[in-house]
């Protein structure tokens, strides 16, 4: 699992700012950014597992939300019908439905987006 969060930590990171898991606690929050999550993994077969991938978008940008659209839209262009294959894994990744959802925050003026894929890992 290692190898996979580092693989789309990766990807996003020249995007913007982007955790596995979620924003470290012992520093202070500083928007853009971005955390990356696997709630789920299923074994699909003894070959491979499904796992779900959430990807949690956040801004402080009040009501302008052109910033947070297009990092949205930019991670979804790099993530989405994405297959890798390298020594130890082949990942295929797909969206998820719902896939993109706009989630409301508590604090008044941060901006959240989710985007959500199905990503099927093979091990070798």
């Amino acid at each position: 699992m290692l190898d996979l969060y580092k693989l789309i930590c990766g990807i996003i990171e020249p995007i913007c700012t982007t955790y596995a898991g979620h924003y470290p606690t012992e520093i202070t929050k500083t928007y853009p950014y971005i955390e990356v999550k696997f709630p789920n993994s299923i074994i699909n077969n003894s070959f491979s597992d499904n796992n779900l991938m959430e990807i949690d978008i956040w801004n402080n940008k009040d009501t302008n939300i052109t910033d947070i659209e297009n990092m949205t839209d930019l991670i979804h262009k790099a993530l989405n019908r994405l297959h890798y294959n390298d020594t130890k894994m082949q990942v295929s990744i797909n969206r998820n439905t719902p896939y993109r959802l706009e989630l409301p925050d508590p604090i008044i003026g941060v901006q959240r987006r989710q985007l959500r894929y199905s990503v099927k890992v093979y091990y070798k």
